[in-house]
């Protein structure tokens, strides 16, 4: 049989199309990232039929194709076609593999969209659960571990498939993942030294300077405070942002409304935002309360 079409073949274009798409979604490119999600579930999708009987990935219409997979006819390589990856998915249905889901198949609309329009790109943000999910359930049925197809990218697929945590909480966490992968993609194949001079530079704009406190004002009032922080994705420093959000008596509170680091872009903000964020990294949350209290402004 074709090697194109082995177990082998189809796993590790699933492979690579995955981690293409969570590149994609770091970037952010969510149209990129809807085409090669859905090329990542197509081809799982194939290798799991594959390992069951490579018939199973033929055209229905094509009896050709059932002699080539069983090893009975020799086809031309243009004229081999394989199942698409609806009927991939409705076969692996069908054998209780994988269940309806909703939100696969509108993944795999968004992949075929992707190929010849755009589709919405707010939607396509929201299609990693459906493409780790998925993944995870073949990948259980083939008995392979999860790591051995996620590599780096597998604590934020956990994270993002935990229905236990809420959805900012994991939108957050994957956040920070794709911030420390892009930053150290940049220093692929340089020294060491490279990298720790980028962490160790001075901020490029003097009034940028994260590391040393700040106060903005309006109308004479302090509004706004900022303050350095450890940035989560890359180790740099990143600005912490405060807001002042009521006065009692002789006290002030500021309420943490914002992170970011000019290092890997990683931001978040308001309060739902820096809620899961301390969570999601408590060094910060020890280093910088939720809220500071201090004594009004002369």
């Amino acid at each position: 049989m074709d090697e194109s079409l082995s177990f082998e073949s189809f796993f590790e274009g699933a492979k690579k199309a995955a981690h293409k798409a969570m590149d994609d979604h770091g970037r952010p490119e969510y149209d990129e990232f809807a085409l090669h999600a859905g090329v990542a579930v197509e081809r799982l999708a194939k290798a799991t039929l594959v390992s069951k009987n490579p018939i199973y990935i033929a055209e229905i219409r094509n009896a050709d194709m059932l002699l080539h997979l069983g090893g009975h006819l020799q086809l031309d390589e243009d004229k081999i076609r394989t199942v698409g990856a609806k009927d991939a998915i409705a076969r692996l249905r069908k054998i209780g593999v994988l269940q309806a889901d909703t939100q696969l198949d509108l993944l795999i609309e968004m992949r075929n969209g992707a190929a010849h329009a755009a589709p919405a790109s707010a939607q396509a943000k929201g299609m990693i659960s459906p493409l780790a999910r998925t993944i995870e359930t073949l990948l259980d049925d083939l008995g392979k571990p999860l790591e051995a197809f996620w590599e780096r990218w597998t604590e934020a697929v956990k994270a993002d498939v935990n229905e236990q945590e809420d959805e900012i909480f994991r939108d957050v966490q994957l956040r920070i993942t794709q911030a420390r992968h892009a930053f150290e993609d940049r220093f692929v194949g340089l020294p060491a030294e490279v990298k720790e001079g980028a962490l160790s530079a001075p901020q490029p704009r003097q009034e940028e300077w994260f590391a040393q406190p700040m106060e903005f004002k309006k109308d004479g009032v302090v509004v706004m405070k900022t303050s350095g922080g450890s940035c989560p994705s890359c180790g740099g420093q990143g600005l912490l942002t405060f807001e002042r959000i009521e006065q009692t008596g002789d006290k002030v509170t500021y309420n943490a409304n914002g992170f970011g680091c000019y290092l890997c872009t990683f931001e978040v903000s308001g309060p739902d935002e820096m809620a899961a964020f301390r969570k999601a990294y408590t060094p910060i949350a020890s280093k910088h309360r939720a809220d500071l209290v201090q004594p009004p402004e002369d």
